[in-house]
């Protein structure tokens, strides 16, 4: 007992030092914490050694961050955060983690160690990016609530991947077993989550309401998460899933916010516990002996903000001249997310100390981007006067094109409110017949083999049933889409709208499929020669892409030849009268 009051005494005072040492050099405080904790760690000073202890912080430290970050994104709040936004964060971290692991390939590791090095590189981090934006005074731009939107998407998908990893790690069951028990386990925590919204989440509003109490609020919320986490953990998911679940559950009730506010202090404590810890896991002497790869990825990392999330959002987001520049700035900073991918990545024994190597590129990434903020309009106006006028021409009528189906989308018409609910109804069938192709199997093992019979056609039925009203949803989709793709661009012609969107989504498929590929050659353990695929993937979707720009242009061409001709005729009949 004594050793733990003396460690945790030293944890507390070294946060103090590292807090004291982020704000005197105008730093986010988890810079401060890392490097404290990478100080008195094990591998340096050796003033913390007690690894029991740290485990534990940095288990309880992710499930409360989980926890907190899922009470800033109520789930309900999704459809309003915009299908840009949700594409852009998708898009910006399949990206990332496809270039990570092809420069991780070329530098001579393995596939697996490659995976985790293109994901540590793919998402931003929301604490530090906001913390600098505030710092420089920026918060009040037009860009930064699209910022944050992306952030928190990006921090979903890393809830996603986290889940993926810490669930494939059973070596027992096989590749197609872990992939059912992910799969049933997955969906198996969303019904519960589901039935708890439906069910008890009106008695805990109507308790709210009547014991309107900050005790009550906070021990209520506290014993959600640590329920949910039981049920993530019981299921074979990490437990921060659990408590992202449960933490939005609350930002959806009455007073959310006056429970954020009491439980702050519990946060930054249990936080700073879990940064220190993190750091003390951290070997300097890793970090040096990776320095050329650490440089390469931090430098990879900028080059692919610059060009590919600028042009993401430029094209998508409607963000021009100075804007895509100070955005994509803002988002160099790789996050916190990152330190946990790493600590996933211990278990695989890839020969290669990735939380030292993430925390080096959080570091360097978040003084880049603090430094480099403030010279946005400088960069870009070389940057745009290099490019041919032609260039630019055609970049300006592919981005007028793409925001008038975007702005399309994005408007509560009756066609975009019918397109989400067929979209819902869609996904959810999609997910229903996972479930049935993944349980089945379960299912006969708990019954025995007697019924099993009975079991594959009651399976093949419901299957059925499913694929027919996924069908359906999904020609209901692609209709709707062909009418918001005439409206938005004034085009007429039924059967050009279908092929338009037939190449969009083939286009995009091809796309995803490529940068996502590397996922499959992990879980088949494929070889790295493999890629190859990857690339007539992605040229494939290139040339899709090409085609649907000279269409575009044409279409561009003859919508304003049509405006111009009305406008024309509209004065020669007024010049009549």
């Amino acid at each position: 007992m004594q050793e733990e009051l003396i460690t945790l005494g030293i944890l507390f005072f070294f946060a103090l030092i590292g807090g004291i040492l982020a704000s005197r050099f105008k730093q986010p405080l988890i810079m401060g914490l890392l490097l404290v904790g990478a100080v008195i760690g094990p591998k340096a000073l050796g003033i913390i050694h007690n690894e029991s202890i740290m485990g534990t912080m940095i288990d309880f430290g992710s499930i409360l961050i989980l926890f907190v970050i899922g009470l800033e994104f109520d789930i309900s709040k999704l459809t309003k955060i915009g299908l840009k936004a949700i594409f852009i964060a998708v898009l910006n971290s399949a990206i990332l983690t496809f270039v990570g692991f092809c420069i991780s390939l070329a530098l001579g590791f393995s596939v697996y160690a490659s995976l985790f090095m293109g994901v540590i590189m793919a998402f931003g981090s929301t604490v530090v990016i906001v913390k600098v934006l505030e710092n420089k005074g920026y918060m009040d731009r037009q860009e930064v609530p699209l910022l944050i939107a992306i952030l928190i998407i990006e921090d979903i998908i890393a809830v996603i991947i986290i889940t993926f990893f810490s669930g494939i790690q059973n070596k027992a069951t096989g590749l197609l077993g872990n992939i059912e028990n992910i799969i049933i386990a997955m969906c198996a925590l969303v019904i519960i989550y589901i039935a708890f919204t439906k069910f008890v989440k009106p008695l805990l509003e109507w308790i709210v309401r009547g014991n309107n109490s900050e005790e009550i609020i906070t021990f209520m919320s506290l014993a959600m998460c640590a329920g949910f986490s039981f049920i993530s953990s019981y299921l074979g998911l990490s437990p921060a899933v659990g408590a992202f679940l449960a933490g939005s559950i609350v930002a959806s009730l009455p007073n959310a916010k006056e429970f954020q506010k009491s439980i702050e202090p519990y946060n930054l404590i249990i936080s700073a516990f879990f940064f220190i810890a993190i750091g003390t896991m951290i070997d300097f002497n890793a970090i040096m002996q990776n320095i050329m790869i650490i440089l390469i990825l931090v430098l990879a990392v900028i080059i692919i903000k610059i060009t590919a999330f600028s042009s993401i959002i430029y094209f998508f987001a409607n963000m021009k001249g100075e804007k895509m520049f100070f955005s994509s700035i803002a988002m160099f900073s790789i996050g916190e997310f990152s330190l946990l991918v790493a600590k996933e990545s211990v278990n695989f024994n890839i020969g290669i100390d990735l939380i030292s190597i993430s925390a080096a590129i959080i570091a360097i990434s978040a003084v880049i981007m603090s430094i480099a903020i403030g010279y946005s309009d400088r960069i870009y106006e070389p940057t745009m006067d290099k490019l041919p006028w032609k260039m630019k021409k055609g970049m300006e009528r592919m981005s007028n094109y793409i925001r008038s189906i975007s702005d399309e989308l994005d408007l509560e018409s009756k066609h975009s409110r019918s397109l989400k609910k067929h979209v819902i109804h869609l996904v959810v069938s999609l997910v229903a017949i996972l479930l049935a192709l993944s349980g089945w199997k379960k299912l006969i093992g708990i019954v025995g083999t007697a019924d099993s019979t009975l079991i594959y056609v009651v399976t093949g039925v419901i299957v059925s049933a499913l694929l027919v009203y996924a069908f359906y949803n999904a020609r209901n989709c692609m209709r709707i889409l062909g009418e918001i793709f005439s409206n938005a661009t004034g085009t007429r012609d039924a059967k050009h709208s279908r092929t338009m969107i037939i190449r969009a989504f083939l286009a995009l498929g091809l796309m995803m499929g490529g940068i996502l590929f590397p996922f499959v050659m992990f879980l088949f353990n494929m070889h790295a020669s493999y890629i190859y695929i990857s690339f007539i993937m992605i040229a494939l979707s290139v040339w899709q892409l090409y085609k649907i720009s000279k269409a575009a242009n044409h279409d561009t061409h003859e919508q304003t030849f049509t405006s111009h001709h009305f406008d024309t005729t509209r004065h020669h009949n007024g010049w009549r009268m």
